[in-house]
């Protein structure tokens, strides 16, 4: 099982080696689409600069320096587009192609029809974005071309293993770090990145000095009552799903009137800084090696160098020990948990990504 990193600098692309990692994907938004889209219509579904190489000619020393040390490099096209982009970005793939990326990935069906019309000889990887959640879905997505596919966050374990079974010939990645959303990414239509449009010059340096990942754990230091009290609003809106919403939730017939409380409770919660502050997957790894998945994906091109570091470093050691010994169930996550607090320096806090 590989470990999948993100960078948004050639100068992270040999620390995350080094690290451990297999594999690195990246997006960047050139000067010329955001003169003309802004960042909010990023063509990568990540809006702030910060998250972004800034040209081609940093894609290329991100695939030079990869590629010297036979890691390979995958570059994000997975927004979906209008007819008016398609221009500017068949451009973006030419010019990647020619430095020499392994794949792209994609979750608009259009862009799609048209690789497979250009009979590009480049992997294509589905983005999470596709929003597979069955076998048939795999197939179709197969059908246009796709050779990996990138579950969506929301699938439990089990249903991940039913997936994989019954689809053949195709490989999976998962979520394994950082940046949980409620929200289903193919179906999400909110947009986010609003002010580093209206406050560029404010809002791009806290990201900079990855401000916005001490604030979080910080947070997450607090007794729980007063983090859950820090919503969204507080510190600044930069996208609408952190807004504070009121919450319904309405019966089926088949759950108790204390289920529907604990669930309105939860979902309430989940219109906060806090609640995507890096769950993990940790203690899913062995199961996905089991069940045959490909590779796990980091979350959070726009994190620090230092951050995405210790993310590699810990996913080594759950591999690692996976593959020197046997270990039963409660004795690995035991072994996760100790070492998640050992790595950074937080209890986990049962922020996960699959629950039980």
């Amino acid at each position: 099982m590989k470990i999948l990193a993100p960078v948004n600098s050639p100068k992270e692309v040999n620390c995350l080696i080094d690290a451990g990692c297999d594999e690195i994907y990246c997006g960047l938004i050139t000067s010329e689409w955001k003169k003309n889209y802004t960042n909010i219509a990023s063509p990568n579904r990540r809006e702030w600069t910060s998250a972004n190489i800034a040209g081609f000619n940093q894609l290329k020393e991100v695939v030079d320096i990869a590629h010297s040390r036979r890691i390979p490099v995958f570059l994000t096209l997975n927004a979906l587009y209008t007819e008016q982009q398609y221009p500017h970005l068949f451009k973006q793939i030419d010019e990647a192609i020619e430095i020499g990326v392994d794949a792209f990935i994609v979750a608009d069906i259009g862009l799609l029809l048209a690789l497979r019309k250009m009979k590009i000889n480049i992997e294509i990887h589905i983005s999470t974005g596709g929003t597979t959640f069955n076998s048939e879905t795999a197939r179709f997505y197969k059908e246009l071309g796709g050779s990996r596919i990138v579950l969506p966050r929301h699938l439990r374990v089990d249903e991940i293993e039913e997936l994989v079974q019954a689809a053949e010939d195709i490989s999976f990645e998962v979520f394994i770090l950082n940046s949980g959303c409620k929200n289903i990414d193919g179906f999400c239509t909110f947009h986010h990145g609003v002010n580093e449009v209206l406050h560029p010059r404010l809002w791009n340096m806290p990201k900079k000095l990855n401000f916005d990942r001490a604030l979080l754990n910080w947070i997450r230091r607090l007794p729980g009552p007063l983090a859950e009290r820090l919503r969204g609003n507080v510190f600044g809106i930069d996208s609408a799903c952190l807004l504070d919403y009121r919450v319904s939730v309405y019966p089926d017939g088949k759950i108790d009137k204390k289920e529907m409380k604990l669930l309105k409770e939860r979902i309430s919660r989940s219109f906060s800084l806090l609640y995507g502050a890096d769950p993990c997957g940790g203690c899913s790894l062995a199961d996905f090696r089991k069940i045959g998945i490909h590779s796990v994906k980091i979350v959070g091109r726009n994190y620090s160098t230092k951050k995405k570091v210790l993310d590699v470093k810990f996913l080594r050691s759950i591999l690692n020990i996976l593959d020197e010994k046997e270990l039963a169930e409660f004795e690995f996550k035991r072994y996760v948990k100790d070492l998640y607090k050992q790595v950074y320096g937080l209890d986990c806090g049962e922020i996960c990504y699959y629950f039980e």
